[in-house]
């Protein structure tokens, strides 16, 4: 009886070793084809009390591998009338869903922050993004809020 129960063992033993990374490959698939392709939003520097509209739209979400997810796409900041045009760049990890999103300064506005990046959770359902911005000389901190939309183009939230 020992020796059967032993054998049932390993035999379960190698089918999680084998089927692990099927099962992940699948998860993986849902998640790049289910992240929504825009989020609309807010952010708010700690201790302002200006708050910016925000869109963000991912053209590619693709794997890395079978834990990490990478979306390209971009993003619009809009304070009052002054309205920034941004590339992003987020990483999503499958395990925890925990998201560090980057940015890239725009073309032709000195006084936009993008020395850091923004880290948080994408919720379980997909629909949010919670973040942290930190920049990387100062520590100064801001949070994003975001939730997907049907549609969005990098544009300003207002014009939605």
């Amino acid at each position: 009886m020992e020796g059967w129960f032993s054998g049932l063992y390993v035999a379960l033993l190698a089918a999680c070793l084998l089927l692990g990374p099927v099962v992940h490959a699948m998860e993986m698939n849902d998640l790049t084809e289910k992240l929504p392709r825009a989020y609309v939003g807010e952010f708010r520097w700690d201790g302002d009390a200006v708050v910016q509209n925000v869109v963000i739209t991912f053209e590619q979400v693709r794997s890395l591998d079978e834990r990490n997810a990478e979306a390209l796409g971009c993003g619009v900041y809009e304070d009052g009338r002054q309205v920034t045009k941004i590339k992003v760049r987020m990483f999503v990890r499958l395990s925890d869903r925990q998201v560090e999103i980057f940015e890239r300064s725009p073309d032709g506005t000195a006084s936009f922050e993008t020395g850091g990046s923004h880290r948080g959770t994408l919720s379980e359902d997909l629909q949010g993004i919670d973040a942290q911005w930190t920049t990387s000389d100062s520590g100064r901190r801001g949070q994003l809020h975001l939730r997907a939309a049907s549609s969005a183009t990098c544009a300003p939230a207002t014009s939605l």
